[in-house]
């Protein structure tokens, strides 16, 4: 719904996609944190709202508790989920697997990575998995350093001294959440198939891994050596040893004891239900096999199960919350929602880190440096780099990104001279600066040049490492107009998706309409819904008339064709910027603005646009008088046939189809930049005149007449004009339709905006064959 990584403008797609026609499977719900109750407040919240196709929710774990999908909104529901919860019977439990047998020690004594690492070592054997869980990534990879000077040795003296890995010594591996999807990708040790006697080194293989192996990993070790941890958490790792049937292992639980001092070894934890924990361990005394813990639990007292399996999640995701999600505008400080709180607590959040070979050092520039910090007092300063481009620079791959806590984000990035933070205002990859460090935020994107160090293939992401990384190829992507779409999606001026071949606003309209009538049809949508679809398509890029988009395609080698009605054009024919008079132009709000005023030039009477107040029309100056249309034109007719609440459906799918206007018309940034007396929104001045432009109809296509824009829509409360404003319409929307429907409607049209743009082909009118469009 916020994707972590992604453009903003794609954020609506993703959020209309994931709640319709998906089944929701929530495994290991224990590991989620406060995510657990975000998704039942969700499925609570699609549940009170429309949909189209319907989405379903799993929730599942060994250790599932009935109460800990008890929020607020799904308190009512949740009695029919314990009634009907799956569970293997009593009496089938039974079988070998059901039989393993797993020695269970508790190591109060053994605290220290050091003394973590001598205990794995020790009980360690040759041809066997030992793994050892810790709390932290800090932890981990500090027990495995300790592992690995353990196994090391020296030999020589003076000049001659020399360090190697003894040859006894097992390979160590090191798994946790701050490596790059490249690396994670190739974690084939991580298997069943290669925990297999035949399949391990001669000396075996320790495994230091963090929570992440909890859930989604099949391994079985011989050995198990775990921090202390809530208790749901201690199963899951008690159950990533001696896995299969007939085999057996050894537990091994350490860190300080319940009545004493645990702040230093809790790490994410909360310090209570580690000691319910520890208590819970020493009741299960030397037995650590499945069919031991289950007679434990089964045994509880109702305060016992309470407090071995707390679950106090700090936020809880609400309706209002979920309609700040929905509406994508920044707040008034420049800000976003942060979803982070809804997904796991604790005040880490993460950024996203992806490196590669930039060198493209410009000339010295401190005007954004901090002038009371130290650095600026020296004569020396470091060498900054320019922006860049996103043709540069593209968006990341996902094999490319590391999460890193923004915290050690910001420390490691005010000691780096090449980084680059993705504006999406801009559509660059803006050259990072001190104080841009500090104001790094959680979800930002940083691009940090590899030769800066900051992470290895063996630690993952690690700030003291100074060694150049090695960049990971991105693959190639499979159609032109896909990329286009991720371009325009991560800046708010791109157009990235109208660069492809020439053309025009009729017949690009037409295929995109027919393209989602289709998928309508195909998904199983209400008829009425797939005809309000295919109508938003047709008039989706009407605002591309404008002047100032026109003017944008300049020339391509004398190849443009002599007309102002073009919606494609191909990459060489665009000026650059496209906008310049007009930065921030946005050419779905002049559709959005056509529209309404052609209902309100054939039909000014029509129920949309009706305010029953006589005395508004004299205390609202509306602007000049707009020239009628005939309520039988073309046009005009297909509009002016729809129940108001269709024709706000439909100006919502037009206006949305970039995601990048959607709930609020406001003037933005770069309209503050221009002259003050003029009012714009988006780039739109107020009184542009649109020329005539020919735009498909349900059957053919016609002309629309010189329209002129008005932006009374923009303003807050009634008008004389249009009536409701646009903000008032969004939210009679959002009351009707709800956040689900109409962000799926918008990825729908977007969808088919996108593959009718893969097949730009040969267009009749710029053949000059209008035949068929008279």
């Amino acid at each position: 719904m916020r994707g972590f990584a992604s453009g903003r403008a794609r954020w609506p797609v993703d959020f209309g996609l994931v709640h319709h026609d998906t089944l929701w499977i929530l495994d290991e719900v224990q590991l989620m944190d406060v995510g657990l109750a975000t998704t039942s407040q969700l499925a609570a919240l699609r549940a009170g709202h429309p949909s189209l196709r319907r989405a379903f929710s799993w929730w599942m774990s060994a250790t599932l508790q009935p109460g800990w999908l008890a929020t607020f909104d799904a308190r009512g529901r949740v009695p029919a989920l314990a009634d009907s919860m799956l569970t293997i019977p009593a009496e089938a439990r039974t079988g070998a697997l059901f039989d393993v047998r797993k020695q269970l020690t508790r190591r109060e004594d053994v605290t220290t990575p050091e003394e973590v690492a001598g205990l794995a070592a020790e009980r360690h054997a040759g041809r066997s998995l030992t793994l050892v869980v810790a709390n932290t990534v800090d932890r981990a990879v500090a027990i495995a350093a300790a592992l690995e000077e353990r196994f090391t040795v020296t030999t020589g003296s003076g000049k001659n001294k020399a360090r190697a890995r003894r040859a006894d010594a097992p390979e160590v591996r090191l798994v946790h959440s701050r490596f790059r999807g490249h690396e994670r990708a190739r974690w084939d040790f991580l298997s069943r198939a290669a925990c297999a006697t035949a399949a391990l080194p001669e000396h075996g293989r320790i495994v230091v891994a963090t929570q992440v192996v909890e859930a989604g990993v099949d391994v079985s070790a011989a050995t198990l050596v775990t921090d202390l941890a809530p208790w749901p958490s201690l199963v899951q790792r008690f159950g990533r040893c001696a896995r299969y049937a007939g085999e057996s292992g050894a537990l091994f639980v350490v860190g300080a004891a319940a009545g004493k001092p645990l702040e230093k070894l809790a790490g994410p934890y909360e310090v209570a239900d580690l000691e319910a924990s520890d208590r819970t361990v020493t009741l299960l005394g030397e037995d650590g096999a499945p069919r031991a813990i289950e007679a434990l639990e089964g045994a509880l007292d109702d305060a016992q199960r309470a407090a071995l399996y707390r679950y106090e999640p700090f936020h809880i995701l609400r309706q209002t919350d979920l309609e700040e999600l929905f509406d994508t505008s920044k707040d008034l400080s420049g800000g976003d929602v942060d979803p982070s709180r809804f997904i796991r607590s604790g005040e880490e959040r993460d950024v996203t880190v992806l490196w590669r070979s930039v060198s493209v050092a410009g000339p010295i520039d401190d005007t954004d440096d901090d002038p009371n910090a130290p650095e600026a007092a020296s004569a020396a300063r470091r060498p900054r780099s320019r922006a860049l481009e996103l043709s540069e620079q593209p968006l990341a791959a996902r094999d490319e990104l590391c999460r890193v806590p923004v915290g050690q984000a910001r420390e490691w990035l005010e000691g780096l001279a090449r980084f680059w933070t993705l504006d999406y205002l801009d559509g660059q990859w803006q050259a990072g600066t001190r104080p841009t460090a500090r104001r790094i935020r959680p979800g930002d994107v940083v691009l940090v040049e590899a030769a800066e160090g900051g992470y290895t293939t063996r630690l993952g992401f690690d700030a003291k490492s100074k060694a150049p990384v090695e960049p990971v190829d991105a693959p190639e992507r499979v159609a032109a107009a896909v990329a286009a779409f991720d371009r325009a999606a991560a800046s708010e001026g791109s157009d990235a998706q109208s660069e492809l071949g020439y053309q025009t606003i009729a017949t690009h309209g037409r295929a995109v309409g027919d393209e989602v009538a289709r998928i309508a049809t195909e998904l199983g949508l209400d008829a009425r819904v797939a005809a309000l679809l295919a109508l938003a398509g047709r008039w989706h890029d009407v605002g591309k008339a404008h002047p100032v988009f026109q003017r944008a395609i300049g020339s391509d080698a004398g190849e443009r064709p002599e007309r102002g009605d073009l919606a494609k054009a191909p990459p060489s024919a665009w000026r650059r910027p496209a906008y310049p008079e007009r930065p921030g132009f946005r050419h779905e709000l002049a559709s959005l603005l056509a529209l309404y005023g052609t209902v309100a030039r054939a039909r000014p009477d029509h129920p949309a646009l009706v305010v029953d107040l006589a005395a508004l029309a004299a205390t609202h100056d509306e602007g000049p008088p707009i020239e009628p249309l005939p309520p039988d034109h073309p046009l005009a007719a297909e509009l002016c046939a729809l129940a108001p609440d269709e024709l706000d459906l439909v100006a919502w799918c037009v206006l949305t189809h970039h995601g990048k206007v959607r709930c609020t018309l406001g003037s933005t940034l770069k309209d503050q930049s221009l002259r003050p007396e003029e009012q714009r929104v988006h780039g739109v001045r107020e009184g542009d005149v649109m020329p005539a432009v020919r735009v498909a109809t349900g059957e053919a296509s016609c002309v629309l007449p010189d329209t002129r824009l008005d932006l009374a829509l923009a303003r807050l409360g009634l008008g004389a004009r249009y009536g409701r404003s646009w903000a008032e319409r969004v939210a009679d929307l959002r009351a009707q339709h709800g956040p689900f429907v109409l962000t799926y409607l918008e990825a729908l049209l977007r969808a088919a905006d996108v593959r009718a743009s893969m097949r730009v082909g040969d267009d009749p009118l710029l053949a000059g064959d209008a035949k068929e469009h008279a």
